[in-house]
């Protein structure tokens, strides 16, 4: 989408505000140089900055001492890009008379720092403030301008540890922008705006595409086409990825039907192929501009940039909450921790779930859109917007960004001097200072044990500490495939269940340690039939102790709902311990605890004439006794279809 650029303020008629009481009157010390100067500014007033300077510079080489010509061509120099010679420009003027035109000090501060100069840009604010007969508005824009100078200038002198790389296959005379990089770093989604083929029937210049890139041999490369089942003549733009893959949420501009200039947009995918683009709709929607999407890796959030009403000025960060019904709520400003009276743009959730990043052009930074992060606390507070420094941030615009899921890369856009023209995307190790927390993921293909075709199944992921549900999504009808992320410190139970079969069970602890693995293989459901059986993988009991622990909860009230779903059925909880004591303790010991899930069961209105338990002590074990991991898993509470 189209990014807004800083707008630089500058002194545009000095002529007028020089001139005094005499109308006519200009400090010229040469009458040629004076008619020039007339001649200067009228062509300036005209829009005609060459012309204008180069009449400038014939009046100053007649009359070096003409404050005015000088600070005109300053202006000039400015207008038409040519920073250095403009702020080389003002600073003669003011080095001729300093007290003429003081507000040339507050000019050259902020073309200094436009270029970077912060410690130049400082000293020009400070000798602006110090200036006689300032307006108290002029006094706090000074002050908050030197503010800014010296964040900049502290930020500039303490970069971070990391080296932001162009991408040479990827980028070129054109913008790009990155949207989504794939958990194992082969796969980079972005957008490129390209000439529009269509511009002399819609009038727009410039139209945006994605692309694909894929890695080989450490290098992005082959770059292809990312077509959606969106007409050509649509304007669209802003993609993201939900972090299955599945889900597509981008921005749409002028199309029919649509609520504002620019309305969220949805897609969804079954197999390989992408369904209909459907409209968000309000609340989600407005009138006003609505861009940017970017869905959260549990699928309960979706954040974006707009200039609806309610906001703090210009653009602002929304997020929206899913509902029951699978609608968006109403979507909350996320407040002045994030959002000032400027612009913020891009917002991109980490698959943490915890950490958000965003491009501001008015929080403290070094010029232009600076790119920032903010960590949300236990109670969802969001924290103080922080730069994420140098290099990463320049004195031009860094407007977006991704980070890989598992926190170590992360891709930049940035429009930076030495680029291959435009916004180009950059890519970079990140260090701890601005790295969100590392997440791992579950990905696989649900599959029939017995014939293994693909199946539809339900995945969930729960917190055992506080009983609920973190994630849920369901497997492709089409090829069984599934994403889930899996996030650090907390202990999980993971579940697949399908009407009219066994379902899968599986302990996922990340309290304690990372060293848990991504997974990515095939699960197999197995059908309810005599014989059949499954591990309860979430029960949970103290060290020689009978009584269920309440974490075992959750997995127990599906063994219920797998019950009451199948009348029919008839089971045996068999029970099975290590061989750490003796048999006919750990024969004891097994038989109690099946009895626990026995007990558990009639209580929550189970008939006991379909249950029975037993306990086989160490008698069938499933792993060697030699290690913890095998120990563990001969400690097992198994379910038998009878």
């Amino acid at each position: 989408m189209r990014y807004l650029k800083i707008i630089l303020f500058l002194f545009i008629s000095v002529g007028s505000v020089t001139s005094g009481a005499q109308e006519n009157h200009i400090n010229a010390h040469n009458k040629k140089a004076g008619k020039l100067y007339r001649s200067a500014e009228h062509a300036f007033v005209q829009g005609e900055y060459k012309a204008a300077e180069e009449i400038l510079k014939k009046a100053v080489a007649k009359d070096p001492e003409f404050v005015e010509a000088w600070l005109l061509l300053g202006d000039a120099f400015s207008q038409a890009g040519n920073v250095s010679d403009a702020i080389q420009s003002y600073k003669q003027a003011m080095k001729i008379d300093s007290t003429r035109f003081p507000y040339a000090y507050y000019i050259v501060g902020n073309l200094e720092f436009k270029s970077g100069n912060y410690q130049s840009a400082l000293d020009s604010y400070k000798s602006f403030i110090g200036s006689k007969g300032l307006t108290e508005n002029k006094i706090t824009e000074a002050v908050n301008r030197i503010k800014q100078a010296e964040t900049a200038l502290h930020i500039s002198r303490n970069p971070l540890s990391v080296d932001p790389v162009n991408l040479v296959g990827v980028n070129s005379a054109a913008d790009e922008y990155v949207n989504f990089v794939d958990e194992e770093i082969t796969h980079l989604y972005l957008t490129k705006k390209e000439p529009n083929n269509a511009y002399a029937t819609d009038g727009n210049p410039f139209k945006e595409n994605f692309y694909t890139a894929f890695l080989q041999a450490e290098k992005w490369d082959s770059l292809s086409r990312f077509l959606l089942p969106v007409k050509e003549e649509y304007n669209i733009g802003g993609m993201s990825f939900s972090i299955d893959r599945k889900h597509i949420y981008f921005t749409g501009c002028s199309w029919p039907g649509s609520f504002g200039s620019c309305d969220l947009y949805h897609m969804n995918k079954t197999g390989s192929e992408w369904g209909n683009a459907r409209n968000l709709r309000s609340p989600v929607n407005t009138s006003a501009w609505d861009s940017q999407p970017f869905l959260s890796s549990d699928g309960k959030t979706l954040f974006f940039a707009s200039r609806r009403n309610g906001g703090l000025g210009g653009s602002d960060i929304w997020m929206s909450l899913k509902q029951a019904d699978n609608s968006w709520g109403t979507p909350v400003n996320l407040g002045d921790s994030i959002n000032t009276s400027g612009n913020e743009m891009a917002p991109y959730i980490h698959a943490d779930t915890k950490t958000l990043y965003f491009s501001s052009d008015t929080h403290a930074g070094l010029g232009g859109y600076d790119l920032f992060m903010s960590k949300k606390d236990e109670n969802g507070k969001w924290s103080r917007a922080k730069n994420l420094g140098s290099p990463v941030n320049t004195n031009q615009n860094e407007i977006n960004i991704f980070i890989s899921i598992d926190a170590t890369r992360a891709w930049i856009s940035s429009d930076r001097e030495g680029g291959k023209g435009g916004y180009d995307i950059y890519e970079l190790k990140t260090v701890a200072a601005i790295q969100p927390e590392p997440v791992i993921y579950v990905k696989g293909k649900v599959i029939d044990h017995t014939n293994k075709k693909p199946l539809q199944a339900l995945v969930e992921l729960t917190n055992i500490s506080k009983q609920e549900t973190v994630v849920t999504v369901t497997s492709d009808p089409v090829d069984g495939s599934f994403f889930i992320p899996v996030y650090p410190g907390v202990n999980y139970a993971f579940h697949i269940t399908k009407s009219g079969y066994l379902f899968y069970s599986e302990h996922m602890n990340l309290k304690d340690s990372l060293s848990y693995q991504p997974v990515s293989k095939r699960f197999e459901l197995t059908p309810i039939q005599q014989g059949n059986s499954f591990v309860l993988n979430n029960i949970f009991f103290d060290f020689d102790s009978y009584t269920l622990k309440p974490s075992s909860h959750s997995e127990l009230e599906m063994l219920v709902k797998l019950l009451k779903s199948n009348p029919g059925i008839r089971i045996r909880i068999n029970g099975h311990t290590d061989n750490v004591g003796n048999d006919k303790y750990n024969t004891e010991l097994s038989e109690k605890r099946a009895e626990a899930v026995y007990d558990f069961l009639i209580d929550h209105q189970v008939d006991a004439g379909r249950l029975e338990y037993k306990g086989y002590g160490t008698t069938q074990p499933v792993e060697t006794n030699d290690t913890p991991e095998g120990r563990a898993a001969n400690r097992r509470t198994e379910i038998e279809i009878l």
